[in-house]
C-alpha cells in the first residue's frame, strides 16, 4: 500500500499521526483521534490497517514512560 492510496479513515489517521510526530512525545492513540475527529474505535481500526498495510505505513513505539498509556505510533520511513 502506498500513502497516496490511502482515503478515508485511513488517510484521516495517517495525517494526523504526521501532525502530531513532532510533539514531545510520539502520539498515542488517544492524541491521534482527537486529532483526526474519530471515536476510539475507529481510530483503532485505521491505525491497525496502517500497521499491517505492506509495507507497513505506521510503527508502534513501545511506552518507555512507565505511565502504562499504550504504545505510541510514528510513521514509518518511506522507502
Amino acid at each position: 500500500m502506498r500513502v497516496e492510496d490511502l482515503s478515508g479513515d485511513d488517510a484521516t489517521v495517517y495525517r494526523a499521526v504526521a501532525e502530531l510526530e513532532g510533539a514531545d512525545d510520539a502520539p498515542r492513540l488517544q492524541d491521534v483521534a482527537r486529532r483526526a475527529g474519530l471515536d476510539l474505535d475507529p481510530a483503532r481500526a485505521a491505525v491497525h490497517r496502517l500497521l499491517s498495510s505492506e509495507p507497513s505505513l505506521l510503527h508502534e513505539v513501545p511506552d518507555t514512560s512507565g505511565t502504562d498509556l499504550g504504545p505510541a505510533y510514528e510513521l514509518a520511513p518511506r522507502t
